[in-house]
């Protein structure tokens, strides 16, 4: 086009937009102080994969067992993990595989929070960090956008750090008054 516009009025430009992933948005400049291992896993443009390992305990009692279900957590005992990180306009979509089992959320950016989205469960995140990982602290959560109280949140416990090239996360997962529903730790690469 740019040849027939030569003769018009009509000028041309391009414009490359670097795309910058979801945790680096996020984060900002405090990204760049993380691991080298946490940082390549959240460096997600497009489709990405990671493999490792995972132990995992859930919790006993019936309504542990049957909220555990519901969600699709993993059955206690050791795991091989697969990951598949999907990236599409600024949103990422988690396929967690543990021995065959699959659960996933999406990930997006509220204002300074990262959420973290169940069906109708919202949770949004700070991303306290430093140079041995980061944590996710969870500081609201909604259903079918409707807020809903803190003292009824799940408890949930996510760090995320490093073990040479391994990247380690750790995952406690609880609710008031029933207790730990699941809580999974282990070891990713990307691939």
């Amino acid at each position: 086009f740019e040849e027939k516009f030569a003769k018009l009025a009509i000028r041309t430009e391009r414009h490359a937009q670097r795309y910058t992933p979801l945790y680096r948005r996020v984060m900002g400049e405090r990204f760049g102080q993380l691991p080298k291992p946490v940082q390549e896993m959240h460096d997600i443009v497009g489709d990405a994969t990671a493999e490792g390992s995972a132990e995992v305990t859930r919790g006993t009692s019936l309504l542990a067992r049957v909220i555990a279900a519901i969600i699709g957590f993993p059955s206690a005992g050791t795991h091989t993990v697969r990951v598949t990180f999907d990236e599409s306009d600024g949103k990422e979509t988690w396929i967690r595989d543990f021995s065959g089992l699959r659960f996933s959320s999406e990930l997006s950016q509220v204002g300074d929070k990262l959420v973290e989205r169940f069906g109708p469960l919202r949770f949004y995140f700070d991303l306290p960090s430093n140079v041995h990982g980061l944590e996710m602290q969870m500081r609201k959560w909604s259903m079918f956008s409707i807020r809903l109280p803190m003292f009824l949140a799940p408890r949930s416990i996510a760090k995320e750090t490093a073990d040479g090239e391994d990247f380690l996360f750790d995952v406690r997962i609880g609710l008031p008054l029933i207790g730990n529903i699941v809580h999974y730790h282990g070891r990713l690469r990307r691939v």
